[in-house]
């Protein structure tokens, strides 16, 4: 379901192709019944004798483009994606992977034989100035996040809700009410609140966000080992730590052979890891070329007690499994998003669920 900011992308969007081109595109929402199986698209698209599930982005960023290019190629039936604006750069990388689009300022790639439009170079649009919605910031990300991983935090006093996610107490009530306003939250004539809606693309959003907003002010930094195999060894609960990304999703699908070694380490864990592991600050590619460490530090407050915010079996002592998926679909590596995919399926989809 579109909300009107992004009914209003979706409508320029087709009014500018049909400028450019005097194809005359339509959406039609009712087509959602033929595809109930499916990755629920925000709307369909009428495109002569064909249909596409539609996806309605704006701000697109190249630190977000990993995570919209796997939620339009799995969409069925084939996905488009309608934006505000596309620079000429994440148009390419767009083209390169597959991906339709068109934009409200007349740009677009569309390849439906007969028909094949490519447009590009068409300028940006002056924004309008508009109330900024806060859920996506990065106090917005965390409490997201955290209603992400325990739907039943919401129905916690906003005191409780800020000691498990680490949100300032102040800001709890204006990001829910931001959640509401953009159609991820539901609440009544008693004012309190009934739950999350939209929740897949509230999902879908949140990994969009994360790896641009909140994972830079997370980065300890890029680490070697001259053990490539040191992880293996390693008892991370020693340190208070979780293993994230590549280690975390072979823990979970035993179909990934990791490369690199991530870990959210609390600041409070101190050196220990460092020199257990024998790990030394990467200089180089050449250093990064193998046994390559990152560090990050966790967002959420490590000793509170709700722990699925980090974890959801002890004895893999992984981050969530949705930060996991997270980091793999931001990766952009083509085996992580393979995996990404079996994570999905396997250990977010039930938690999740259809609404």
């Amino acid at each position: 379901m579109l909300n009107p900011e992004e009914t209003a992308i979706l409508d320029q969007a087709l009014l500018a192709l049909k400028k450019e081109t005097g194809l005359d595109f339509t959406a039609d929402a009712n087509l959602i019944s033929n595809y109930p199986e499916s990755r629920r698209a925000d709307t369909y698209l009428i495109a002569t004798e064909h249909i596409m599930a539609v996806e309605v982005k704006r701000n697109i960023r190249p630190p977000n483009l990993g995570g919209i290019i796997n939620q339009v190629k799995s969409l069925t039936p084939q996905g488009i994606l309608i934006a505000d604006y596309i620079n000429p750069n994440i148009a390419e990388k767009l083209k390169e992977s597959d991906v339709q689009y068109i934009d409200s300022c007349g740009n677009a790639y569309i390849n439906l034989p007969p028909i094949f439009v490519s447009i590009k170079g068409q300028k940006a649009k002056l924004e309008n100035s508009q109330k900024k919605n806060k859920a996506f910031n990065l106090s917005g990300l965390k409490l997201v996040y955290g209603l992400l991983c325990d739907d039943t935090l919401i129905n916690s006093s906003y005191r409780e809700i800020s000691e498990t996610t680490g949100v300032a107490l102040g800001a709890i009530g204006t990001l829910l009410n931001d959640l509401r306003d953009s159609g991820y939250l539901l609440n009544s004539d008693d004012l309190r609140w009934h739950g999350l809606i939209n929740r897949k693309k509230l999902l879908d959003r949140w990994v969009e966000a994360y790896p641009e907003k909140l994972k830079p002010k997370l980065v300890v930094g890029e680490f070697v080992s001259q053990d490539p195999n040191w992880w293996k060894k390693v008892n991370i609960e020693n340190y208070d730590a979780y293993w994230g990304e590549e280690i975390a999703a072979a823990k979970y699908t035993d179909c990934l052979r990791p490369q690199v070694a991530t870990i959210y380490l609390p600041e409070e864990s101190g050196n220990e890891l460092f020199i257990n592991g024998r790990l030394r600050k990467a200089l180089s590619s050449e250093d990064k070329s193998e046994g390559l460490v990152k560090i990050y530090r966790p967002f959420w407050p490590t000793k509170h007690k709700n722990k699925n915010l980090h974890i959801l079996n002890n004895e893999k002592h992984t981050v969530n499994p949705i930060l996991i998926y997270a980091d793999l679909i931001a990766s952009q590596d083509s085996r992580n998003l393979e995996t990404a995919r079996i994570i999905y399926d396997t250990a977010i989809a039930e938690l999740i669920g259809e609404n």
